[in-house]
C-alpha cells in the first residue's frame, strides 16, 4: 500500500469584497496539502511482528493507533510463524527437531 492520492486545497478569501477579488470554483485546482492511501476493504494496512512476551503491548499500541485512522479496523493475529507460511507449532516442532526448512 502506498500513499499516492495527493490532497489538495482551494483557499478561500473570507473578508469583505472578497467575492470581487476571486473567481469562486473557477479553475479551483488548488496547492497539494498532503497525500493519502485508497485502501479497498479487507486489505492490510499493516503488519508487525513481535515476541510472544511483547503481544500484549503490540496489541494495545495497534488499538490506540486504530483511532487515528479513519474507517474501521480490526487487528488480526496470525497463526504463522512471522511473515512464513508455516504455522507456529509446526515451525517450533521442526526448530526442536533440527530440521531446515524451505520457504
Amino acid at each position: 500500500m502506498h500513499p499516492l492520492h495527493i490532497l489538495r486545497n482551494n483557499k478561500m478569501l473570507s473578508r469583505a469584497g472578497a467575492d470581487r477579488v476571486q473567481t469562486g470554483m473557477r479553475n479551483s485546482f488548488g496547492k497539494p496539502e498532503s497525500i493519502c492511501a485508497r485502501v479497498k476493504k479487507n486489505k492490510s494496512i499493516l503488519s508487525v511482528r513481535c515476541r510472544y512476551k511483547d503481544e500484549d503491548n503490540v496489541i494495545n499500541a495497534l488499538k490506540q493507533a486504530c483511532y487515528k485512522v479513519s474507517g474501521f479496523q480490526i487487528i488480526q493475529i496470525s497463526k504463522n510463524w512471522g511473515f512464513t507460511k508455516f504455522k507456529s507449532q509446526q515451525f517450533i516442532e521442526y526448530i526442536k527437531k533440527g530440521k531446515k526448512l524451505k520457504n
